[in-house]
């Protein structure tokens, strides 16, 4: 009864259509002059750098020490 319930909830907030989109949305990502460049800095230099190196212009604060 409640997965039936949180289904019908997720399917008027439009889960189906959000899921299609984020996969047109994921190919296009992936299938540009950007992604094969990024795919193959990672295969040359690594993931974590290849990552690194594309977030550094945009200021990757997620590299900053944690003050907590």
């Amino acid at each position: 009864m409640v997965k039936l319930a949180l289904n019908s909830a997720l399917l008027q907030q439009g889960v189906a259509t959000s899921r299609m989109v984020s996969t047109v949305f994921d190919g296009a990502a992936r299938h540009t002059p950007e992604g094969h460049a990024f795919v193959a800095d990672a295969v040359e230099h690594g993931f974590r750098d290849a990552v690194r190196r594309r977030d550094e212009p945009f200021g990757d604060y997620g590299r900053q020490a944690s003050r907590v």
